[in-house]
Protein backbone atom coordinates (compact mmCIF):
# COMPACT_ATOMS: atom_id res chain seq x y z
CA UNK A 1 0.00 0.00 0.00
CA UNK A 2 2.85 2.52 1.08
CA UNK A 3 4.96 1.87 -2.53
CA UNK A 4 1.04 2.23 -4.17
CA UNK A 5 0.83 5.51 -2.77
CA UNK A 6 4.40 6.96 -3.02
CA UNK A 7 4.07 5.74 -6.71
CA UNK A 8 0.94 7.59 -7.52
CA UNK A 9 2.30 10.64 -5.65
CA UNK A 10 5.52 10.18 -8.03
CA UNK A 11 3.73 10.32 -11.21
CA UNK A 12 1.67 13.49 -10.18
CA UNK A 13 4.44 15.16 -9.45
CA UNK A 14 5.73 14.02 -12.93
CA UNK A 15 2.42 14.77 -14.67
CA UNK A 16 2.73 18.03 -13.14
CA UNK A 17 5.74 18.90 -14.23
CA UNK A 18 5.34 18.00 -17.74
CA UNK A 19 2.21 20.02 -17.59
CA UNK A 20 3.41 23.04 -15.82
CA UNK A 21 6.21 24.99 -14.77
CA UNK A 22 5.72 23.24 -11.49
CA UNK A 23 9.43 24.87 -9.39
CA UNK A 24 8.29 28.36 -10.89
CA UNK A 25 4.94 27.93 -9.12
CA UNK A 26 6.47 27.23 -6.04
CA UNK A 27 9.04 29.37 -5.86
CA UNK A 28 6.40 32.18 -6.28
CA UNK A 29 4.08 30.86 -3.80
CA UNK A 30 6.97 30.24 -0.94
CA UNK A 31 8.07 33.89 -2.17
CA UNK A 32 4.58 35.36 -1.57
CA UNK A 33 4.63 33.42 1.99
CA UNK A 34 7.58 34.58 3.33
CA UNK A 35 6.55 37.47 2.36
CA UNK A 36 3.29 37.94 4.05
CA UNK A 37 4.05 36.27 7.53
CA UNK A 38 7.61 36.56 7.80
CA UNK A 39 9.22 39.74 6.54
CA UNK A 40 8.32 43.47 7.56
CA UNK A 41 5.84 45.21 6.00
CA UNK A 42 7.13 48.27 4.35
CA UNK A 43 5.65 51.91 2.31
CA UNK A 44 5.21 51.19 -1.66
CA UNK A 45 8.40 53.80 -1.75
CA UNK A 46 10.59 51.70 0.04
CA UNK A 47 13.22 49.63 -1.44
CA UNK A 48 12.97 46.09 -0.68
CA UNK A 49 15.41 43.33 -0.39
CA UNK A 50 15.32 39.80 -1.40
CA UNK A 51 17.92 37.33 -0.08
CA UNK A 52 18.13 33.93 1.28
CA UNK A 53 17.21 30.80 0.33
CA UNK A 54 13.33 30.20 1.20
CA UNK A 55 13.32 29.97 5.10
CA UNK A 56 17.23 29.50 5.36
CA UNK A 57 18.97 32.43 7.33
CA UNK A 58 21.26 33.37 4.66
CA UNK A 59 21.53 37.40 4.06
CA UNK A 60 22.22 36.44 -0.13
CA UNK A 61 21.23 33.99 -2.50
CA UNK A 62 23.28 31.70 -4.77
CA UNK A 63 23.75 31.13 -8.18
CA UNK A 64 23.33 27.43 -8.07
CA UNK A 65 23.44 24.46 -11.12
CA UNK A 66 19.94 24.77 -11.86
CA UNK A 67 20.89 28.40 -12.80
CA UNK A 68 23.80 28.45 -15.26
CA UNK A 69 23.80 28.58 -19.01
CA UNK A 70 25.59 26.49 -21.37
CA UNK A 71 29.04 27.48 -21.12
CA UNK A 72 28.58 26.46 -17.21
CA UNK A 73 30.53 28.74 -15.05
CA UNK A 74 27.51 31.91 -14.51
CA UNK A 75 23.65 32.53 -14.40
CA UNK A 76 22.18 32.53 -17.68
CA UNK A 77 20.52 35.46 -19.01
CA UNK A 78 17.10 34.31 -18.70
CA UNK A 79 17.67 33.67 -15.17
CA UNK A 80 18.04 36.85 -14.27
CA UNK A 81 14.49 37.63 -15.49
CA UNK A 82 13.10 34.86 -13.94
CA UNK A 83 14.51 35.76 -10.58
CA UNK A 84 12.71 39.30 -10.83
CA UNK A 85 9.32 37.67 -10.86
CA UNK A 86 10.21 36.66 -7.33
CA UNK A 87 11.37 39.79 -6.36
CA UNK A 88 8.22 41.48 -7.38
CA UNK A 89 6.29 39.04 -5.63
CA UNK A 90 8.29 40.17 -2.38
CA UNK A 91 7.20 43.75 -3.59
CA UNK A 92 3.99 43.65 -3.95
CA UNK A 93 3.01 41.75 -1.25
CA UNK A 94 4.98 43.25 1.22
CA UNK A 95 4.03 46.79 0.10
CA UNK A 96 0.13 45.91 0.32
CA UNK A 97 0.67 46.73 -4.10
CA UNK A 98 -1.10 43.33 -5.34
CA UNK A 99 -3.84 43.36 -2.22
CA UNK A 100 -4.81 47.09 -3.38
CA UNK A 101 -5.33 46.12 -6.61
CA UNK A 102 -7.04 43.55 -6.53
CA UNK A 103 -9.52 45.62 -3.70
CA UNK A 104 -10.30 47.40 -6.83
CA UNK A 105 -11.17 44.65 -9.22
CA UNK A 106 -8.06 44.92 -11.20
CA UNK A 107 -4.89 43.27 -12.67
CA UNK A 108 -1.52 43.24 -13.01
CA UNK A 109 1.12 42.63 -15.94
CA UNK A 110 4.67 43.51 -16.89
CA UNK A 111 4.36 45.79 -20.00
CA UNK A 112 8.27 46.01 -20.56
CA UNK A 113 11.43 44.98 -19.08
CA UNK A 114 14.93 46.05 -19.82
CA UNK A 115 18.25 44.97 -18.39
CA UNK A 116 22.13 45.44 -18.51
CA UNK A 117 24.34 43.06 -18.09
CA UNK A 118 27.26 44.70 -16.22
CA UNK A 119 29.60 41.39 -14.66
CA UNK A 120 28.81 37.74 -14.54
CA UNK A 121 26.89 36.07 -11.47
CA UNK A 122 29.37 33.33 -11.20
CA UNK A 123 27.98 29.93 -10.13
CA UNK A 124 28.27 29.35 -6.52
CA UNK A 125 28.45 33.01 -6.11
CA UNK A 126 26.54 35.39 -3.74
CA UNK A 127 23.77 37.88 -4.63
CA UNK A 128 20.94 39.87 -3.34
CA UNK A 129 17.82 41.83 -5.46
CA UNK A 130 17.06 45.10 -4.51
CA UNK A 131 13.58 46.79 -5.49
CA UNK A 132 12.39 50.00 -5.57
CA UNK A 133 9.88 52.23 -7.31
CA UNK A 134 11.02 54.77 -9.39
CA UNK A 135 8.11 56.46 -10.86
CA UNK A 136 4.42 56.28 -11.87
CA UNK A 137 1.92 57.81 -14.34
CA UNK A 138 -1.34 56.76 -15.55
CA UNK A 139 0.37 54.44 -17.85
CA UNK A 140 2.19 51.98 -15.08
CA UNK A 141 4.33 51.88 -12.35
CA UNK A 142 8.18 52.01 -12.81
CA UNK A 143 10.61 49.85 -10.70
CA UNK A 144 14.48 49.58 -11.08
CA UNK A 145 15.94 45.63 -10.00
CA UNK A 146 19.53 45.30 -9.21
CA UNK A 147 21.38 42.42 -9.05
CA UNK A 148 24.36 43.31 -6.36
CA UNK A 149 27.09 41.46 -5.03
CA UNK A 150 27.51 41.47 -1.18
CA UNK A 151 30.96 41.59 -0.99
CA UNK A 152 31.84 44.49 -2.98
CA UNK A 153 28.44 46.19 -3.26
CA UNK A 154 28.94 45.84 -7.00
CA UNK A 155 25.59 45.84 -9.40
CA UNK A 156 26.18 43.09 -11.64
CA UNK A 157 23.17 43.98 -13.71
CA UNK A 158 20.41 46.63 -13.20
CA UNK A 159 16.88 46.00 -14.72
CA UNK A 160 14.00 48.90 -15.30
CA UNK A 161 10.30 47.28 -15.18
CA UNK A 162 6.76 48.66 -16.45
CA UNK A 163 3.80 47.30 -14.35
CA UNK A 164 0.68 48.28 -16.39
CA UNK A 165 -2.50 48.04 -13.84
CA UNK A 166 -5.39 46.76 -15.51
CA UNK A 167 -8.93 47.87 -14.94
CA UNK A 168 -7.78 50.76 -11.88
CA UNK A 169 -6.40 53.91 -11.49
CA UNK A 170 -2.61 54.31 -10.78
CA UNK A 171 -2.90 57.30 -8.84
CA UNK A 172 -5.84 56.31 -7.00
CA UNK A 173 -3.91 53.14 -6.23
CA UNK A 174 -0.87 54.90 -5.32
CA UNK A 175 -2.32 57.64 -3.17
CA UNK A 176 -4.69 55.32 -1.43
CA UNK A 177 -0.90 52.97 -0.13
CA UNK A 178 0.74 56.16 0.16
CA UNK A 179 -1.71 57.44 3.12
CA UNK A 180 -0.89 54.18 5.44
CA UNK A 181 0.70 55.65 8.52
CA UNK A 182 0.98 52.64 10.19
CA UNK A 183 4.14 51.29 8.25
CA UNK A 184 7.16 51.70 10.29
CA UNK A 185 9.95 53.80 8.88
CA UNK A 186 7.91 56.28 7.16
CA UNK A 187 7.65 59.45 8.07
CA UNK A 188 4.62 61.93 7.68
CA UNK A 189 5.20 64.23 5.05
CA UNK A 190 7.62 62.17 3.10
CA UNK A 191 4.94 60.32 0.52
CA UNK A 192 5.73 62.50 -2.66
CA UNK A 193 5.85 61.02 -5.90
CA UNK A 194 9.20 60.87 -6.75
CA UNK A 195 10.95 62.79 -9.87
CA UNK A 196 11.36 60.56 -13.17
CA UNK A 197 15.04 59.97 -13.60
CA UNK A 198 16.22 60.85 -17.05
CA UNK A 199 16.93 57.24 -17.89
CA UNK A 200 12.89 56.50 -17.35
CA UNK A 201 12.23 59.48 -19.73
CA UNK A 202 14.52 58.03 -22.28
CA UNK A 203 13.33 54.19 -21.91
CA UNK A 204 9.65 55.44 -21.65
CA UNK A 205 10.20 57.37 -25.05
CA UNK A 206 12.13 54.57 -26.46
CA UNK A 207 8.88 52.00 -25.96
CA UNK A 208 7.04 55.30 -27.01
CA UNK A 209 8.81 54.51 -30.49
CA UNK A 210 8.49 51.21 -30.86
CA UNK A 211 4.62 51.41 -30.31
CA UNK A 212 4.46 53.61 -33.10
CA UNK A 213 6.15 51.57 -35.29
CA UNK A 214 4.23 48.46 -34.59
CA UNK A 215 1.27 49.88 -34.50
CA UNK A 216 2.31 51.44 -38.62
CA UNK A 217 2.80 47.90 -39.45
CA UNK A 218 -0.67 46.59 -38.57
Amino acid sequence: MFCYVIGVFALIIIVLYGLIELHYFLRTCFSVILARFFKEKVSVLQETTVKGLYFSKLSFRICLTTDIDTFLYHMNNARFMRELDFARADFYERTGLYRCIRSKNGGIAVGATTIRYRRFVRLFSRYIITSKVVYWDEQGIYMEHRFITPRDNFVNAIAVCKTRLLNCNVDEVMNELLSVTEISGMENGTKLKPPMPPEVAKWIESNEISSAILRNLC
